[in-house]
């Protein structure tokens, strides 16, 4: 078979070459020029179908995707950038869609976990940095969760609605309800380092070295640092930055106050919306010394004198709110001056 070609194809060149010179120049200069303007064309055309978003805009079903693209983060960035798919796949999507003109194109283009941490774990500035993020770390790499499975609920709208996390986090629904109605990110960083160790060699979602914030001995085997999980967790900065922008009167955070204990001991927002206190299992005892072994005192709440966040009793106004009748007892000075609550004689 190869030899009949190649005897097929000497045959054609000696004709050729007994050809006039007056016929065979021009011949092979039309035949360049025809072969160059082949390639030529040749190259635009696949350089427009696989770089060019117009391309894809063409076919009338995109319309919308084109839209929320063109508005997106990621508008600069060509569609087969992100959307993978073979020379077969795409041959075939065009066929269909020339022959059958459908009215919503399907899923025909992949977007592998790769196509977003070749930005997103880059190093460029330009984009959000997630390698070695406490929300990433936990939910991509430790339960090997597709990039996709979260931002691309929606067609190229790339933040995650408060939706995707309660398909998995079905049974930790707010029980405040002032706070129901906020993203789950907003208490939750994913994007807080995970852990304040210093910067490493590491490795991130990818697998490429990165410049994260994990330290090195806790990156082995591609193991998850278990600080990871914790960091996802709010803590007294995030929460008090958030609830101190709301201006609630009634609620004070001393900056001298003597306990400054994770907000997370007592406010269980998740399980119920009052806060789950039990002072006692840190001052244990307690009710038996001093004057809180008093009746009425040991059969208070704590917090019917102490008041939340502030525990130091700083004024006589609460004692006086019982002891009406002393409110001219010794005027201007703290009851617990000369009343021993602590079981510390003075």
């Amino acid at each position: 078979m190869i030899s009949r070609v190649i005897n097929l194809l000497k045959n054609i060149l000696g004709k050729i070459k007994r050809l006039p010179r007056v016929v065979l120049y021009p011949s092979l200069f039309i035949l360049f020029m025809m072969a160059g303007a082949g390639v030529f064309f040749g190259f635009k055309g696949y350089n427009y179908m696989e770089y060019n978003p117009n391309f894809c805009r063409s076919c009338h079903t995109m319309e919308d995707a084109w839209n929320r693209w063109s508005t997106s983060e990621h508008r600069s960035i060509t569609c087969h950038s992100c959307h993978e798919t073979t020379v077969i796949e795409g041959t075939e999507q065009l066929i269909k869609f020339s022959l059958n003109q459908p009215e919503r194109v399907g899923k025909h283009a992949r977007v592998n976990d790769e196509s977003c941490t070749k930005c997103h774990e880059s190093g460029n500035t330009k984009w959000e940095q997630i390698a070695d993020t406490a929300g990433h770390l936990v939910h991509a790499e430790e339960q090997n969760i597709a990039c996709t499975k979260c931002h691309a609920v929606s067609v190229h709208r790339f933040a995650p609605p408060k939706k995707v996390c309660e398909v998995c986090h079905e049974d930790s629904a707010m029980a405040v309800t002032a706070m129901a109605s906020q993203h789950c990110s907003s208490c939750h960083g994913f994007l807080k380092p995970a852990t304040n160790g210093k910067a490493n060699n590491g490795s991130g979602l990818s697998g490429k070295p990165t410049n994260g914030s994990v330290p090195d001995d806790k990156v082995t085997n591609g193991s998850l640092p278990a600080q990871a999980s914790s960091a996802l967790l709010p803590d007294r900065e995030s929460c008090l930055s958030c609830h101190a922008a709301l201006k609630v009167s009634k609620v004070t955070w001393p900056e001298n106050a003597p306990m400054k204990v994770d907000c997370l001991q007592c406010h269980k927002p998740h399980e119920q919306a009052k806060p789950i206190v039990d002072c006692l299992s840190c001052h244990a005892g307690q009710r038996e010394k001093g004057l809180h072994q008093a009746k009425a005192h040991s059969g208070s709440a704590c917090q019917t004198c102490h008041q939340p966040h502030e525990w130091v009793i700083k004024t006589r106004s609460n004692c006086e709110t019982c002891h009406q009748d002393k409110a001219e007892h010794f005027a201007g000075a703290l009851c617990s001056s000369c009343h021993d609550f602590r079981g510390v004689k003075k």
